[in-house]
């Protein structure tokens, strides 16, 4: 059954950061201090990062432009699971953050704006945080405002599942190989990659490729927005 990630979001604004879940994914509190180790390559990237689509960018790492979006798997704060697949016929806009990169907090206010104008219309924005536990993403974005559903990096599952239980999980987990921050996804009603942005985005910017994937056009005008937390 596929988490109602909306209501999600707008319930951590209200209420600050969810619980992990039941049963099981309780142990994802004490598995998630192994994970960081996973992180560890992030630490010689984050020099630069004020640079960021500007050069440098590897293009092969990301999902293609007019190819089918590969399957992600992740989890929300929660522990629910969620899969990529099970949100076709919706327009999704998937956000690689972390609250660690500084271009990716600048973005927050802009997207949260562009959020509110495009969600109305049916679309889906999904902020993958990586390289992060996803309590502090959590943390971050309840300090800002943000109430787009934020995801835990991919890359935790495999310290919390076994291959018996998500057959090719390590797969799934390395679909996106992500190494350019912040970098945003477009992903049409058919699950085709329509546009891909590598570097932070303003309001305008965001309308206008949430626009591209919901095939018609969003409010006009550019809301007031705030200044992003340090």
């Amino acid at each position: 059954m596929t988490p109602d990630l909306a209501a999600q979001g707008e319930s951590r604004a209200s209420t600050g950061s969810q619980r992990a879940g039941r049963g099981r994914r309780i142990a994802l509190v004490t598995l998630i201090a192994f994970a960081i180790v996973s992180a560890a390559w992030l630490v010689g990237e984050r020099q630069g990062f004020e640079s960021i689509g500007q050069g440098g960018v590897n293009a092969n790492l990301v999902p293609a432009v007019g190819e089918p979006a590969p399957e992600l798997l992740t989890f929300t704060a929660d522990g629910s699971l969620v899969r990529l697949s099970d949100l076709r016929g919706q327009p999704v806009w998937l956000n690689f953050w972390g609250s660690w990169c500084p271009p990716c907090r600048a973005e927050m206010p802009e997207l949260q704006a562009a959020y509110e104008t495009l969600r109305p219309r049916g679309l889906v924005m999904l902020g993958v945080s990586m390289g992060e536990e996803p309590a502090v993403a959590v943390d971050y974005a309840n300090r800002v405002g943000a109430t787009f559903p934020i995801l835990a990096d991919p890359e935790y599952l495999s310290s919390l599942f076994s291959e018996d239980e998500y057959p090719n999980i390590r797969a799934l987990v390395e679909t996106y190989q992500i190494n350019n921050f912040p970098t945003h996804i477009f992903i049409d009603r058919d699950g085709i990659v329509r546009a891909v942005v590598l570097q932070p985005m303003e309001y305008a910017t965001a309308i206008h490729y949430g626009e591209l994937i919901l095939g018609e056009p969003a409010l006009s005008g550019t809301p007031s927005v705030g200044t992003p937390a340090p």
